[in-house]
């Protein structure tokens, strides 16, 4: 790998390359699952992606009526974080997705990748779209879940992350921005939730 020689060059190197670690992070982690197993991450590849939103919006709707336990928000503040907090990623993973236009692992290592699973396209893998997703999803319902549940997403959006390495989709540093990318978006709907709620005018330009 050649050394880093412009200030754009170093940043990249360091904080998305992690000197050469994101590489040899993916490497370790596509070849650990033998091939009989593919299956796996090929489920949870399809369970964490976007089409699985409207089924997660009509199982809030169902359980709505249910209050959590004491000293908790409503569902319905929840159901309206993950909508909006899903709006606000949606377009925050197009921007970084064009902004960075980073290619993926099979551009990158060609040969090197042990196995490649249907990618739409060779540019556009920061973010990682999934686990934006699982992100969102895990940073709307946190409030509503006990221990059980929580521990049951953690695991969920780190296993959907997985899946994406596995597959030779993205690399881990598109996983983590992507789930940091999501907790942001919904972090953000809550804040903007809660302020129409209390009926706070959003701040905007003083003329």
């Amino acid at each position: 790998m050649q050394a880093p020689h412009t200030a754009t060059q170093w940043t990249r190197h360091w904080l998305y390359d992690w000197g050469g670690a994101n590489v040899d992070l993916f490497l370790v982690i596509q070849r650990a699952l033998p091939d009989g197993w593919i299956w796996l991450p090929e489920t949870l590849s399809a369970f964490g992606s976007y089409w699985g939103a409207p089924a997660v919006v009509v199982l809030m709707l169902v359980w709505r009526r249910r209050q959590v336990r004491e000293r908790s928000t409503p569902l319905d503040v929840q159901l309206c974080r993950f909508v909006i907090g899903l709006v606000f990623a949606f377009a925050g993973t197009a921007v970084l997705k064009a902004m960075f236009a980073l290619p993926r692992p099979f551009v990158v290592l060609g040969d090197a990748v042990y196995r490649v699973h249907a990618a739409p396209d060779s540019r556009y893998t920061m973010p990682s779209g999934h686990s934006v997703y699982v992100g969102v999803l895990a940073a709307a319902l946190w409030p509503a879940l006990g221990r059980a549940g929580r521990v049951g997403l953690l695991v969920f959006a780190a296993a959907v992350g997985w899946s994406r390495i596995v597959l030779g989709a993205h690399f881990p540093m598109d996983v983590i921005t992507g789930l940091a990318l999501g907790g942001t978006c919904v972090a953000a709907a809550g804040a903007w939730v809660q302020r129409i709620a209390r009926g706070v005018p959003m701040a905007g330009p003083r003329w």
